[in-house]
């Protein structure tokens, strides 16, 4: 079984009883770092990650086998260690551990964390979710807003759900020079952007440049004024060189139940960018006006090209705005932020 076992400093032994915490998450986590800054008590850790194994988990990535069988490992290693929590670092992995624990009559509590879903299961599928993720004892959720509404849609009381900011390392800076030329503000979202509000804005702004970071696949439905550069499929390096050399990020989202993209405005946050967005619910707990963001009213193009040119014509207050969240996110959204939440989440359950 490919996991890794954590003990405390200087412990050389891996029997006992010692509390068990079992961990399954994307290799990209690593949330590894957690268990060796929590070691000052004695406790087994095993982290179970979707890093894929064989050919087929290489070859065929959408059908998301590495995923199903990080979670099938999980729940087989939960079985034999007994183990006292179950921690899942993103809704696909929370189904499938909860699922293949029912499955098997396994009891133990579980913790879905990072539980964030773009599209809602509807049908048969919403009907399979639903049974399955009423299973789950909590879930930690990223805003006020997402915690109201999953717990009305899958009908599962709210006290299972705990807000918590969403968290990532400051990210590395390229020292490479800026991968695009000149002063141009940036929209580098990877789920959910109203492209049609945004391209009708900048065509209000015939003199602001956009650089536009689109995931490969993704259509635009919209016309693209001149003065946007649209840029495909980008490395995670070279998305951060756009964001970094920008003047400020336009998150553009839909009006929906749905929250928004908390790793883009928090990301842009560490960098000290301040940022224009929709005033929505689901970033109320991330952005404030001209505190840290400006914002507009939602599907309005109109209120968007004003927002946009208030920032662009206010240096100070751009990079005002922009020290104002990356204070926030030093405070709220860092690794260690994470760390005393996590370091919470085991001293409720006793462990």
């Amino acid at each position: 079984m490919n996991t890794r076992v954590y003990l405390p400093r200087g412990s050389k032994s891996t029997v006992g009883n010692f509390p068990c915490i079992v961990c399954c998450a994307s290799a990209k986590d690593n949330w590894a770092w957690l268990a060796e800054a929590l070691d000052e008590k004695p406790r087994r850790w095993f982290f179970c990650t979707d890093k894929p194994r064989g050919l087929l988990e290489k070859v065929v990535p959408s059908l998301n086998l590495a995923t199903i069988r990080a979670s099938w490992q999980a729940i087989q290693t939960v079985k034999q260690q007994q183990a006292d929590l179950l921690m899942t670092g993103n809704p696909s992995m929370s189904f499938w551990c909860a699922a293949f624990a029912i499955l098997q009559d396994v009891k133990v509590n579980h913790v879905a964390a990072s539980f964030y879903l773009p599209q809602m299961p509807h049908g048969l599928r919403y009907v399979l979710a639903q049974w399955v993720y009423s299973t789950i004892q909590r879930f930690i959720v990223h805003s006020r807003a997402e915690r109201q509404f999953y717990g009305e849609y899958f009908g599962i009381p709210f006290a299972r759900f705990e807000m918590q900011h969403r968290a990532i390392s400051v990210p590395v800076i390229d020292p490479s020079p800026a991968l695009e030329p000149g002063n141009y503000i940036c929209a580098i979202s990877q789920n959910g952007q109203d492209y049609q509000t945004l391209m009708a804005a900048m065509a209000k702004l015939p003199d602001i440049p956009l650089v536009l970071v689109v995931p490969r696949g993704r259509a635009i439905a919209a016309k693209i004024p001149p003065n946007v550069r649209l840029r495909v499929g980008l490395s995670a390096a070279a998305i951060t060189n756009i964001l970094y050399h920008s003047q400020f990020m336009v998150l553009s989202m839909r009006q929906s139940t749905v929250p928004c993209d908390h790793t883009s405005l928090v990301t842009a946050m560490h960098l000290g960018k301040s940022f224009v967005v929709a005033n929505l619910s689901g970033i109320s707990d991330y952005a404030f006006h001209n505190s840290n963001a400006v914002f507009y009213k939602a599907g309005n193009p109109a209120s968007l090209a004003d927002a946009i040119a208030d920032l662009w014509g206010n240096l100070i207050k751009c990079e005002v705005l922009g020290e104002n969240g990356r204070e926030f996110a030093n405070a709220f959204c860092s690794p260690e932020a994470m760390h005393k939440w996590f370091e919470q989440v085991l001293v409720r359950q006793g462990l």
